[in-house]
């Protein structure tokens, strides 16, 4: 693992050097929120933040993105594909627990047969994660609950630790260190930054406040499908979409053509899609599966927290709490999953 040192003040000559071959995306302020833009002036970028309100997914997987371009003759149709999906790109100061949704996004887009979301994978290996260590996470945080860490590095190729005036800037991928290789002005870290580093990773993850047990949670929710706890959890949910359209890790969409009939061409986009809403799985036929906010609900916590075990042997949370923070209702993921922990206790009380 290489160790060097990015002075606060050389973010812009880091900028500079990586945008000749690089798309650089960054955490910028934008209406009073934290969001990953494409940086076109190296001042925009703030390092110094909690968590972005959208995820940097929506660098890889936008809110709104055209698969194909289409031109009709006759009814014979030309196919233009993407040109852009070799394009390198780097997402600058990722936090951990988002970089770890990239990694549970691309499990899904891989994970059944010939399926495989090419778009998106081959993007994704098209880019570099250079993310940042989380100095004080916000109290609405769990990453520790779910096997994830402040300064989790496995899913990141090169990490940033916050030492004051400067970054402790470490390659965690080859990936990563083939990237840093080519910054040959960086200086090398000393003993004492790699020690003020650990410091600050240990006295970051001893700071959580919320700390859950979700061991066997799948096993709880598959036997309580009908349990009357899921009445009380969507009691007061408004069906708004908040949690699924900021969570880093869900990746529902639909798909739609929209046709150019005056000059014969059109182009398929995909769109983001939510569970929780009443449309989602409404059929032509008027029958709706999930026709209450009940069933809606329900979904959301049983896919990622019984279905994505099942299948991925993974949990699809990454407790970035952002679900927590923006509920206008104050819905907590939470409370909910200590309620259903709760359920096995409470059984054993009554037996």
């Amino acid at each position: 693992m290489d160790q060097k040192i990015l002075m606060k003040n050389e973010i812009g000559k880091l900028y500079i050097e990586l945008a000749e071959e690089y798309n650089f995306y960054a955490p910028v302020k934008e209406k009073g929120n934290i969001v990953f833009k494409k940086i076109l002036n190296p001042d925009d970028i703030v390092l110094e933040y909690f968590n972005s309100k959208v995820p940097p997914k929506e660098v890889l997987f936008p809110e709104m993105e055209v698969l194909f371009e289409y031109s009709l003759d006759g009814k014979d149709v030309e196919i233009q594909d993407r040109q852009d999906l070799d394009e390198k790109n780097v997402i600058f100061g990722i936090r951990p627990c988002d970089a770890h949704g990239f990694a549970l996004m691309a499990t899904f887009f891989t994970a059944h047969g010939d399926c495989e979301d090419e778009i998106f994978m081959k993007k994704r290996a098209n880019t570099i994660l250079m993310g940042i260590g989380c100095n004080e996470p916000k109290s609405t945080c769990f990453c520790t609950s779910l096997g994830g860490h402040p300064f989790q590095k496995d899913d990141l190729d090169v990490m940033l630790t916050d030492l004051g005036e400067k970054y402790l800037v470490e390659t965690i991928s080859e990936k990563g260190k083939t990237f840093i290789q080519k910054l040959k002005w960086l200086a090398d870290a000393k003993k004492k930054d790699v020690q003020q580093a650990q410091e600050l990773s240990k006295k970051s993850e001893e700071s959580f406040v919320t700390k859950l047990d979700l061991t066997d949670i799948d096993k709880i929710l598959d036997p309580n499908f009908e349990h009357p706890i899921w009445k009380e959890i969507s009691d007061i949910c408004i069906s708004c979409g908040t949690c699924s359209y900021l969570c880093p890790t869900c990746t529902c969409f639909d798909v739609i053509d929209e046709t150019d009939e005056y000059n014969n061409r059109g182009r398929r986009i995909r769109i983001w899609d939510t569970c929780q809403s009443c449309l989602y799985t409404l059929h032509t036929s008027g029958h709706n599966p999930r026709n209450s906010c009940i069933e809606r609900c329900r979904n959301r916590i049983m896919h990622k927290f019984s279905y994505y075990p099942k299948n991925y042997d993974q949990i699809g949370c990454v407790g970035c709490g952002r679900c927590v923070q923006l509920c206008p209702v104050n819905n907590d993921i939470r409370a909910i999953l200590t309620k259903i922990k709760n359920i096995e206790k409470e059984e054993e009380i009554s037996a």
